[in-house]
């Protein structure tokens, strides 16, 4: 990973890039020190989306690339997870394809059983985290999740399991003492003018 990771940034004009599996999470990551991880990490859970609904053949698609100002913004799919690339908007784009072909070919099979690098706030303050707790009730994430779609409609339950994921967990092991930041980042999805309302109703879940 190590070698893919500096052969992109090989790439005359690259100033950053990050890996993200499939579900969002950060596999990999080199960026300058200003770019924080949890930044990063957010990345994941607003692009993950696009892996889902672009076409599986790889044919068909060969990236996506946004201009803001001077910088271009890349997302390159691969399979079992996709590239996101920094760069200025001078990069020579025959060695950006010639190197990106090669990582398509060279970065699935890494990402397979690569490990998702987002740290809980326990970790990141070298603490070794506690035993997970007993799992949040299945009908109280039920409760929840009607709940939020008043706010978020239809995609409330998809954005629950993005941010427990996000977390490092799957939606049915999230402990209960770990309840008030999932509500937390569920309640960042939904829109300024309505957050306070949401907050009131969720209080009575903490």
């Amino acid at each position: 990973m190590d070698q893919i990771m500096a052969n992109i940034k090989n790439i005359p004009g690259v100033v950053g890039v990050a890996v993200f599996k499939d579900d969002g999470s950060l596999a990999a990551y080199d960026f300058p020190e200003a770019y924080d991880q949890n930044l990063l990490s957010l990345i994941g859970l607003k692009f993950q989306p696009i892996k889902e609904i672009l076409p599986e053949d790889e044919g068909e698609i060969v990236y996506l690339c946004w201009e803001f100002e001077d910088l271009l913004g890349f997302y390159y799919p691969v399979g079992g997870g996709w590239v996101n690339i920094i760069s200025s908007d001078h990069i020579p784009m025959p060695v950006f394809s010639l190197t990106m072909t090669a990582v398509a070919n060279k970065l699935p099979p890494l990402l397979k059983d690569a490990h998702s690098i987002e740290d809980t706030p326990e970790q990141a303050a070298g603490e070794t985290p506690a035993a997970p707790g007993k799992p949040i009730p299945p009908e109280k994430l039920e409760e929840l999740e009607n709940l939020f779609s008043i706010y978020l409609g239809p995609a409330s339950p998809v954005i629950f399991k993005r941010v427990a994921l996000q977390m490092g967990y799957t939606l049915d092991s999230v402990p209960e003492d770990r309840l008030k930041p999932l509500l937390s980042g569920v309640i960042a999805k939904v829109p300024d003018s309505k957050r306070e309302e949401v907050m009131a109703k969720v209080t009575g879940y903490i």
